[in-house]
């Protein structure tokens, strides 16, 4: 008896507890953006900043950046293994100023050692491979690649800071790319293009998902400015200097460790719920604007429509690896490894889940650190990954090609799923056009590597383009 008293007694105490604490309030914002990496991160601060509107930002990884990586050796300057550098445009200047950061260009060494230097490897047999993509002119420029800068200039409109063009999709770019290189026998320019070539299969992904992001801005900055703005990087040599700084600034408006679990949009504004360390919140939006990519891991949560559902399902995606490996006991001479498999019928190009290339990155005072790339189709696993990643040391040592040392992995990181393609059929009947009618719908807009070519400067031009639409009404 005293024992169901104490029980009651307990029950009622708890009750008038529960009663008395008021139920935590939602968050309520003119925009909730989903995705902290650079495009959510950029759009945070200039919403906030320059257009004076309340953000909230969720972040599933404890930074904001997304593919920014650097590594901190005990000696020397970091080196960078996610996203290397930017492409120098007036956007791009005038967001790095904003957080006092000054953009440095590489030195004209630096592009030869890249272009010239770097050995072909079959990382398959860890034997060395003579490569030979055609002529040159009296520069040193592959005559291939000048002629391949025509057609990227030429086709530059479908890709101009988004893919807005509303003109039928040319028979060239919906031509798998080795038929593309093929026929118009371009293939000496990928002497300069295979540095900028990270696709798991790039002889069949149609022309349009290449000349995406291997164009005509990319193809300029590698011309160290002679037709274009070059690329550049930060002056502390570290991509994370950047987004650590916009955190700082931030900080109140940012759920890091957190992600969507449920969401209900419609043309009055958006609620969240949202699981973050501390628990469940829910987030009032009257915009909302998603900034991850719409994969099938992201997606489960996103209230998706019948036709968001169709759109997005017919993307083919890819995944990448990132990391650096040291203490490989390469000589100084070799300052990168490119794989290249023995087919010179598929232009020396990898293709399924592979390593694609080291390049030296460590600095005078710790030289053997190298970044390393795995690109892979969807199911790649982090394990697999990393394996892949030593697997041509140890093949080419064994192949004599190399003295190797001892390599081992002291960063790593996954990117998940990139590269989203789809057919050359969807391409020709306007896919990107009905993708681009859902901008606006139920209060939802769009942005990320989904929706603009892969490169940061590019997709903080394109969210540019939607500030107008997300303001009206706020």
């Amino acid at each position: 008896m005293r024992l169901l008293t104490c029980a009651c007694l307990w029950a009622n105490l708890a009750c008038l507890v529960s009663h008395a604490l008021p139920e935590e309030q939602p968050i309520e914002v003119d925009v909730a953006i989903v995705g902290g990496g650079a495009t959510g991160a950029y759009a945070a601060v200039r919403l906030r900043e320059d257009y004076k509107k309340s953000v909230l930002v969720i972040e599933k990884t404890k930074r904001l950046g997304g593919h920014v990586h650097a590594y901190y050796p005990t000696k020397g300057h970091p080196v960078n293994y996610g996203v290397q550098a930017y492409l120098n445009r007036e956007t791009t200047k005038a967001f790095f100023k904003r957080f006092n950061l000054n953009l440095i260009e590489p030195d004209l060494g630096s592009y030869i050692d890249l272009i010239l230097l770097t050995k072909n490897v079959d990382f398959n047999t860890g034997r060395s491979v003579f490569v030979h993509y055609g002529p040159v002119d009296i520069v040193g420029v592959p005559v291939d690649l000048i002629r391949y800068l025509d057609f990227a200039i030429k086709y530059q409109p479908f890709f101009e800071n988004g893919y807005f063009h509303h003109g039928d999709v040319p028979e060239d770019l919906l031509l798998p790319f080795g038929k593309f290189l093929a026929k118009y026998d371009l293939q000496g320019a990928l002497g300069i293009l295979r540095n900028l070539l990270w696709l798991s299969d790039a002889v069949n992904t149609p022309t349009w998902t290449v000349m995406a992001v291997v164009g005509a801005p990319q193809i300029a900055a590698f011309g160290l400015g002679l037709t274009g703005p070059s690329f550049t990087w930060p002056e502390t040599r570290s991509s994370e200097t950047l987004f650590d700084r916009v955190l700082n600034l931030l900080s109140r408006n940012v759920l890091l460790e957190s992600t969507v679990i449920a969401s209900k949009r419609t043309d009055r504004g958006v609620t969240l719920t949202v699981q973050t360390p501390s628990g469940r919140k829910t987030v009032k939006a009257k915009k909302l604007l998603i900034a991850a990519t719409p994969s099938p891991e992201n997606v489960g949560p996103w209230d998706l429509s019948n036709t968001e559902k169709e759109l997005f399902s017919k993307f083919s995606w890819e995944t990448l690896f990132v990391g650096v490996v040291n203490n490989t006991g390469l000589h100084p001479s070799v300052t990168g490894i490119r794989n290249a498999p023995e087919n010179p019928a598929d232009f020396f190009l990898p293709q399924g889940d592979f390593t694609d290339a080291y390049t030296r990155a460590g600095s005078d005072e710790m030289p053997d650190l190298w970044t390393a790339r795995v690109i892979g189709r969807t199911g790649l696993t982090d394990n697999q990954a990393r394996n892949l990643i030593l697997q041509p040391f140890k093949k080419m040592k064994e192949a004599g090609t190399f003295k190797i040392a001892a390599p081992s992995l002291v960063e790593f990181a996954s990117h998940g799923s990139t590269v989203p393609k789809v057919s050359a059929a969807d391409l020709k009947a306007g896919f990107y056009n009905r993708l681009y009618a859902l901008q606006g719908q139920r209060s939802t807009f769009w942005t990320g590597l989904t929706w603009a070519p892969d490169y940061t400067p590019i997709l903080w031009d394109f969210t540019e383009k939607l500030f107008p639409e997300i303001l009206k009404g706020l």
